[in-house]
């Protein structure tokens, strides 16, 4: 049987079980992914025949492999590979792994890329190297870079404590102005900012309270230029005390804020409460702690290869690497990036095809935690979201990556979900959550035609829509919650009317799945069974707790961002959990949502991908 004809089949065989599949269709086997959210991009699994209940420490672990790159990316599984993204020694990559064992067959950056961090990196090299040897010695790196650039420098490989004792001599040498071995905040504290405060370390030993009355009476004595009594904040400006004012500064309840003046009796209480048993001077032996602990093995010395693993990615203070999934188009992906960057690539072989950049090259905007969302392929092109005045959604062909059209009625900004495609109406469209709204355009012209900005809030929108039955389903937390709505269509027009509004269920970062009636989602702490088109919850349980979760032969596989897994029944009747079992956190939450198919059930943690047998 050919590819094409077994697609037809499983969508058949769904068909006949009632199945109405809403989205855009790309070609899958019985033991594909091919993109976000699975076949029909609503979380439910094809699989058939998997185990119904799991041994007291979880199902058989076949596999883990660590080549999955720092990311929140999900997989996309097609003909025996799998596909998705992550920052490798800090460069964001798209990474092609083996089904069957999880070793990597290739990892590429786009081409037009490389040239690009290439010609960054001749041009910061040159830029750090101030001194014109070559080298970005432990100084300059601080200088240029502040402390992030130890994120990416390499351990030599030599002993660690030899290499941290090395270091500190450079780093003294660099900033210890006296040559008396210690660093003062006026010697070093500009440089090192708030890497300042950190490394000057708690002497368990010293009596807090006067260890703070000491060190107060000494700021006040070079900073209260005016010997008034007080530090205003235009005094602290360039000081130790200029990032913490606002929390030294003591509120009025009455207004939650601060008179921006700090008296003495403030100053102590900051450092008694957040610098406890510190005396605000480095000493030669501080610094080479911190180093052995923190920087083990490192030399401060960055190398071109280390730098562009500095810009080689994008970086957030959330977490750093791509967020989006690959689609998997025949014999092509396709793939977004943290920074907007669009590729189109040869799936067997990983080279570019085409690429663009959402920002640059169709006028969009980064929001604010990166580009997250997944294309979308639908019939001759491939559907992305730039945000901005040219259009919130972009159709391009797949082939080429030349604009079809924008949607120019709707010039929202960008969020973190992904589209889907649904005949509502009678008319087939792309529905996306983008910061204002929950919307509708055609998906033949991006002609717009409803919106609903009631389950919308203004920090972040990740919740791709669920569409049944010309109603579609959004949710999003930071106090929001749940809406759902009916789109009518009145001749050429359409509206959106809310049938009902949950505050109770409000998904962060994770989705939902609708089964028959009802949907299940554990995006808002709990796991909940609610009634589709009445939002009546039937059942709640704090289960593993907050995350995401898949569908598959009647069965949900619940991932919370705590790294527990449970295997529960998709049962309107009740909660009914038959498993558990914890992974191996890699110190951030997991975020990454998990995918079945083929008899396994794989979950990514940032760097590492896991392949469990779920199948008996």
């Amino acid at each position: 049987m050919t590819r094409c004809a077994t697609s037809l089949s499983i969508l058949l065989t769904l068909a006949l079980a009632g199945y109405q599949p809403v989205t855009a269709q790309v070609p899958f086997g019985p033991d594909d992914w091919p993109q976000w959210r699975g076949p029909q991009r609503d979380g439910i699994s094809s699989d058939k025949g998997l185990l119904k209940e799991w041994p007291a420490d979880g199902p058989e672990l076949l596999w883990q492999a660590d080549t999955a790159g720092v990311s929140y990316s999900s997989i996309a599984v097609k003909d025996g590979r799998i596909f998705t993204q992550g920052d490798l020694d800090g460069i964001e990559h798209i990474i092609c792994l083996n089904v069957k064992d999880g070793t990597l067959l290739w990892a590429v950056q786009p081409e037009p890329l490389v040239k690009a961090l290439d010609e960054r990196i001749a041009k910061e090299f040159s830029a750090a190297d101030r001194d014109g040897n070559g080298t970005i010695d432990e100084a300059e790196a601080w200088q240029r870079f502040g402390r992030d650039f130890n994120n990416y420098d390499r351990p030599t490989g030599n002993d660690p404590k030899e290499v941290a004792r090395t270091r500190t001599r450079h780093f003294l040498a660099a900033w210890d102005a006296n040559q008396d071995e210690r660093l003062t905040f006026a010697e070093a504290g500009e440089v090192l900012r708030e890497s300042f405060a950190q490394f000057d370390a708690e002497d368990r030993d010293a009596d807090a309270q006067q260890l703070a009355a000491r060190r107060a009476t000494a700021l006040f004595a070079a900073i209260d230029k005016d010997n008034d009594g007080k530090i205003s904040r235009e005094e602290s400006r360039r000081t130790e005390l200029d990032r913490p004012f606002n929390d030294a500064d003591v509120r009025d309840p009455a207004t939650n804020k601060g008179d921006e003046f700090l008296t003495k009796a403030e100053l102590e209480g900051y450092l008694v409460k957040r610098q406890s048993g510190r005396d605000g001077v480095l000493t030669a032996a501080e610094v080479e702690d911190r180093f052995a602990r923190d920087f083990a093995g490192q030399d401060g010395i960055v190398s071109r290869e280390e730098l562009r693993g500095f810009y080689g990615g994008y970086r957030n203070g959330m977490g750093d690497g791509p967020r989006g999934t690959p689609t998997v188009d025949g014999d092509r992906v396709y793939v977004e990036g943290g920074n907007g960057d669009l590729t189109c690539l040869e799936a067997a072989s990983g080279k570019t095809i085409w690429h663009l950049n959402l920002a640059q090259d169709l006028g969009g905007g980064r929001p604010g935690w990166g580009y997250s969302e997944s294309p979308l392929i639908e019939g001759d092109c491939i559907i992305v979201t730039p945000g901005g005045k040219d259009g919130t959604l972009a159709a391009l062909n797949k082939l080429t990556g030349d604009v079809v059209w924008r949607s120019s009625e709707v010039v929202e900004a960008a969020h973190y979900s992904s589209p889907v495609a649904a005949p509502i109406g009678g008319v087939r469209e792309i529905v996306q959550f983008a910061r204002e709204s929950v919307f509708g355009v055609d998906a033949k012209t991006g002609r717009f035609l409803w919106k609903y900005n009631g389950a919308n809030n203004g920090t972040a929108n990740c919740f791709t829509p669920i569409v049944h039955d010309d109603h579609v389903f959004v949710s999003s937390g930071y106090g929001t919650g749940t809406g759902v709505v009916k789109i009518s269509t009145n001749g050429g027009d359409q509206s959106a009317e809310e049938i009902y509004f949950l505050k109770k269920l409000q998904s962060h970062h994770g989705g939902a799945v609708k089964i028959g009636d009802h949907l299940y989602s554990n995006g808002g702490g709990v796991l909940m069974c609610i009634d589709y088109l009445t939002g009546d919850v039937v059942w709640e349980a704090r289960s593993v707790g907050k995350g995401s979760l898949v569908a598959a032969d009647g069965m949900l596989y619940v991932l919370s961002e705590g790294h527990q897994v449970a295997l529960v029944e998709a049962h309107p009747g009740k909660y009914v959990e038959r498993g558990r079992f914890k992974i191996s956190s890699h110190g951030r939450p997991s975020w990454a949502h998990p995918v079945v198919c083929g008899g396994r059930l794989y979950i990514r943690d940032q760097g590492a991908l896991t392949a469990y047998h779920v199948r008996p």
